[in-house]
């Protein structure tokens, strides 16, 4: 797998055509694995499975349709986005298993800061809870899988502007049950926090391979 950690906030659209690109030479043995870390300007995305009543605010930021899986989501400068482009091929050909990975990896990556990241059954992603009682979301997930080679992926809030999340309703859910390392009182490192990610995410998948 090769890794590719992007710094300046990218463009969208111009990712998705990147993927894209790269996911046809995988699959056509051209170009080895990928997993890219970025970041995007301040934009909502809506998946296959959105529900336009989500979408609350159509002005205040660009909304892109994309072809992953899912709902209405945000994306923005404080969050940590990775892309994944795997072979699952060469793996296990099994999507749920694939998604309870990437959960694996988030709650692993969370529990090195003494967060306790949780996944439930209605719903992709990692949520925590806080001292309500209830559940928000600090991580989703998103999905394509073309010839059985996968796209998209997911994202960990780090320190997003969560009030940008009242445009929508993230996933289906009411916006204040979203939130992050900052909101939950940690002010972490992104290079830091990077190492912790890589190694889960190198140490998950290259365990997967048949």
């Amino acid at each position: 797998m090769e890794l590719k950690i992007s710094t300046n906030p990218q463009d969208y659209l111009e990712c998705l055509k990147n993927m894209e690109n790269r996911v046809n030479q995988i699959i056509e043995n051209k170009s080895d694995e990928l997993v890219w870390m970025l970041n995007h300007p301040t934009i909502y995305t809506s998946g296959s499975k959105d529900n336009k009543d989500d979408l609350l605010d159509s002005h205040s930021f660009p909304v892109i349709q994309t072809n992953r899986g899912g709902k209405y989501t945000y994306h923005g400068p404080g969050q940590r986005v990775v892309y994944l482009m795997l072979n699952l091929n060469n793996r296990t050909k099994d999507i749920k298993k694939f998604v309870s990975s990437i959960e694996s990896i988030i709650i692993n990556t969370l529990k090195t800061f003494n967060i306790e990241g949780i996944s439930l059954t209605k719903h992709h992603g990692v949520f925590v809870k806080k001292i309500d009682n209830k559940y928000y979301k600090i991580a989703s997930i998103g999905l394509k899988f073309k010839k059985w080679v996968t796209y998209h992926g997911f994202s960990i809030n780090i320190n997003p502007n969560l009030s940008h999340y009242k445009g929508i309703r993230p996933c289906g859910l009411d916006s204040e049950y979203v939130t992050s390392f900052y909101d939950l009182g940690f002010d972490i490192d992104i290079k830091d926090f990077d190492d912790i990610l890589v190694k889960n995410i190198f140490d998950t998948f290259n365990e997967l391979h048949t």
